[in-house]
């Protein structure tokens, strides 16, 4: 029997490297989202990843610690010349993929070039496209050639995609997920239960867990079923109007913390109305953010965000205020042709936990400024395949990443995940000009520049990044009640 739940993401799955469990033989159970229908493969770099399934079976070069910085994970060390467009990644010894064979350097150039093959269709390549070259120094050691600095580098690396595979196995990845992280593949099932099962030759040493099991689930309110039923382990996002009815279950911990997620609304600048920049500003400024917030997800369920992706805890996060101004909303629809109004569909899901109440706390602000907002809901199972990057105006979701990632796999021009259809060559220069910059102020200046951008002029309303509540089985211990980024699964063990 098929459950049906919401995504967990890397964020939620990393947390987990330190947990135990106390339940069932060492098995923990998770959840996906089932977001690309059934679709999902096991090949870290394709449009349609097995995301929870990478986080386990797969490592890579470098991984973030729980401060979100670089940290070692198969690159033990790494350099770049002055100029920051050569960098050098000294690797680990002694590691070895789950059928034996040993990595390497060679490894490494056969991943990143794969990855980058434009008939692949990565969503990498729009963060990770200035490689120009891995060069093999020694079975240890590479040097990567960048067609333009990179000042943060290895910021890009620690994407969650960004792991690497076995040199020369080729498409075959997508079904035998070989890696080097701390579990192997036992069974792929994306739309029923897949397996994966400790993988004693790990790296870091063998993990505590025997297993862990990763369930199908597409809805957000069977998420929570399947939690309080017993089904699954671990549910994040959960909205903080839910909180309380656990907070004093001795069945489950509730933790809270701070995110880069978000749900937004994606408008394509290649379709009218959402062409004009004006009418794009209009929406967005028309709505009173916290007011939003507190509705729609509850009472510190989220922060306010500004139309621009990069969260309050980055450094390169532009901080500026974004209040509600629905005159100049009306004004700006008038100049652009909609003094009488406008009419759209807004395409949401209840794949997101929030999606529908979003949408509709939207409809009622803009309602205000003549604007009607047709909310039509779709199914979750393919939504990603069916509404995302293919409707005008559609709820959309991003886990965290780093601000120069976010900036460049959302609005770079060409990007396949450049869900608004961004066009801007002054903008993407905004951005090459920052990776180029070796002066911090002055890459900061740059960064905040392209969110200044944004706000005035881009395809995003971003009106917040959620304060994550998640709920945990009580047989679950050592998860931590932080962000955690680092890749730390080998720890999780049941008692």
């Amino acid at each position: 029997m098929r459950l049906q739940n919401a995504l967990i993401t890397g964020l939620a799955l990393a947390a987990l490297l330190t947990a135990t469990v106390s339940h069932g033989a060492g098995t923990l159970r998770v959840s996906h989202a089932l977001e690309y229908g059934g679709a999902e493969n096991l090949n870290p770099y394709d449009p349609n990843r097995f995301t929870p399934a990478i986080y386990f079976l797969y490592s890579r070069l470098v991984r973030p610690n729980d401060q979100d910085a670089p940290s070692p994970d198969l690159a033990l060390a790494w350099s770049s010349n002055a100029e920051s467009d050569r960098w050098r990644f000294e690797l680990r010894d002694n590691v070895r993929f789950h059928d034996g064979s040993t990595f390497g350097a060679e490894d490494v150039a056969y991943s990143l070039k794969f990855l980058l093959d434009p008939e692949l269709d990565s969503p990498l390549i729009s963060t990770l496209g200035i490689i120009e070259e891995v060069e093999v120094i020694d079975p240890l050691t590479v040097d990567i050639h960048l067609a333009q600095a990179h000042a943060d580098f290895p910021v890009l690396l620690m994407d969650y995609r960004a792991r690497m595979i076995p040199a020369g196995i080729g498409l075959a990845i997508r079904e035998v997920g070989i890696g080097t992280g701390p579990f192997k593949l036992d069974l792929n099932d994306p739309e029923g239960i897949s397996r994966v099962v400790a993988n004693p030759d790990y790296f870091l040493g063998p993990p505590g867990l025997d297993q862990i099991e990763i369930i199908g689930v597409n809805d957000a309110n069977a998420r929570m079923q399947a939690l309080l039923s017993g089904q699954l382990d671990y549910v994040e996002r959960v909205s903080p109007r839910l909180a309380p009815l656990f907070k004093d279950n001795p069945s489950f911990k509730l933790q809270r913390f701070p995110t880069g997620e978000m749900n937004h609304i994606a408008f394509r600048t290649d379709i009218p109305p959402f062409d004009d920049y004006r009418v794009r500003k209009a929406l967005r400024i028309a709505v009173d953010r916290q007011a939003l917030i507190n509705t729609a997800i509850g009472r510190g369920g989220a922060v306010v965000a500004c139309d621009a992706p990069v969260w309050p805890g980055d450094q390169y996060r532009l901080h500026r205020t974004c209040e509600q101004d629905q005159a100049e909303a009306k004004r700006l629809l008038a100049e652009a042709g909609f003094e009488d109004g406008l009419t759209f569909d807004l395409y949401t899901t209840g794949l997101f936990a929030t999606g529908i109440p979003i949408a509709e706390v939207y409809q009622r602000q803009l309602a205000a400024i003549g604007v009607t907002v047709n909310i039509v809901v779709a199914p979750a199972d393919g939504y990603y395949g069916d509404v995302w990057l293919n409707k005008a105006a559609c709820v959309s979701y991003w886990g965290h990443r780093p601000a120069d990632q976010y900036l460049n796999e959302l609005y770079r021009a060409g990007g396949s995940w450049n869900e608004t259809y961004w066009n801007r060559p002054d903008f993407d220069q905004i951005l090459d000009s920052a990776r180029a910059e070796l002066n911090f102020e002055k890459r900061q200046a740059l960064y905040f520049e392209a969110q200044d951008l944004l706000f005035e002029q881009g395809g995003t309303f971003m009106p917040f990044h959620y304060v994550n509540h998640r709920i945990i089985n009580a047989d679950v211990q050592g998860f931590d009640n932080i962000m955690e980024f680092a890749v730390r699964w080998y720890r999780i063990s049941k008692p």
